[in-house]
């Protein structure tokens, strides 16, 4: 058995559905850091819930309207899933992580203001008793440590929402947005699951045409998927 004495634990909540957060953190985390995973039920994948108290087991809108609703943006239901925090931040700290992080950028960001996003964490923190950041805050702290200030957000959600959610959020964090493009095959599609089948050269090739037609070049924030 390795010997993990000097081992530092980060306690990381997910999706339910989310089947690349895990992987991603394998690539990055030194051999001296281990992380551990709860997941936040949030109803079947690839569906819109019929109402904001749904399950997200039926499709009963269209595009447009979807448009216009913030629970029905990621194909399942945000507000159960944060419902579930608590239970897994509680979860969680059974095992004694140094840090505890929200590992879904939508599910704080969708509400459009920094209020909700830092809700979250406290609620992570009162459940677990241990110090909790959230995806955003963490892309924001990173931004801000690399003197960034101009941005151009490009991610596989609907124009509307990265345009009257995530745009608005980051100019109160104090940003300067250039802009805000989703992936043009969102547009209308109704089946989210495709945003974890995308090949990684999907995303390069996006964030390159976006990095090439806004100018001044500012840095970019590509939302984690959902």
């Amino acid at each position: 058995m390795a010997n993990l004495t000097n081992t530092h634990r980060i306690g990381a909540l997910v999706p339910a559905t989310n089947p690349v957060v895990e992987p991603d953190f394998y690539r990055v985390v030194p051999p001296e850091i281990t992380v551990h995973f709860e997941r936040m039920w949030n109803g079947t994948w690839g569906t819109q819930p019929e109402i904001s108290s749904e399950t997200g087991h039926r499709l009963s809108m269209t595009s447009n309207e979807a448009n216009e609703v913030d629970w029905a943006l990621f194909g399942f239901d945000v507000g159960k899933m944060n419902d579930d925090v608590a239970r897994g931040a509680s979860a969680l700290s059974n095992i004694g992580p140094d840090v505890l992080v929200y590992a879904c950028t939508s599910g704080t960001w969708h509400k459009g203001y920094m209020a909700y996003d830092q809700r979250m964490a406290e609620i992570m923190e009162a459940a677990s008793g241990v110090q909790s950041i959230t995806a955003v805050t963490s892309c924001i702290a990173a931004m801000r440590h690399m003197g960034s200030r101009r941005l151009s957000i490009a991610g596989p959600y609907r124009n509307f929402h990265l345009r009257n959610r995530l745009k608005p959020l980051m100019e109160e964090a104090g940003f300067e947005v250039l802009s805000a493009d989703g992936e043009p095959w969102m547009q209308d599609s109704m089946n989210p699951r495709e945003i974890d089948a995308e090949p990684p050269q999907t995303i390069i090739d996006r964030l390159r045409a976006t990095w090439c037609t806004k100018r001044p070049r500012p840095w970019l924030v590509l939302p984690g998927t959902a």
